[in-house]
């Protein structure tokens, strides 16, 4: 359970990282909205990896290539899901880009979960 609780702590602050960012990049910069998410998405996808890797999971291992190669699949995969449902939403349906954001976010949090869960620090967590 505190392993739980520790990871939706760093998705929070990943979430307010992610949603800081397209916010900045989008509305006050005026860039386009899927490259502002991508952007957006990276940052906090680079805050996750550390925070997840030091606290959540406890990982002081050194080789971290194999584990970063998953960490980053997963992050894709995600992505991908959350750039879907930006699309959709923000380009097909004209909702608001931020509005859209969030709800793509939500998405993204789940996937993201899953994938770190069973699949990037699956091995850490026997410990």
């Amino acid at each position: 359970m505190k392993i739980f609780i520790k990871f939706c702590l760093v998705g929070g602050t990943n979430t307010l990282l992610t949603l800081a960012t397209f916010y900045i990049l989008n509305t006050v910069l005026g860039i386009n909205y899927i490259l502002s998410s991508i952007l957006g998405y990276c940052v906090g996808m680079v805050n996750s990896y550390i925070l997840n890797k030091r606290w959540t999971f406890y990982d002081s291992e050194k080789i971290i290539f194999n584990q970063f190669i998953k960490f980053v699949t997963v992050n894709l995969m995600s992505l991908s899901i959350n750039l879907l449902v930006m699309y959709t939403l923000s380009g097909k349906l004209h909702l608001n880009a931020m509005i859209a954001q969030i709800v793509a976010t939500g998405f993204s949090i789940i996937s993201n979960y899953i994938g770190s869960k069973l699949w990037v620090f699956r091995k850490l967590e026997l410990r």
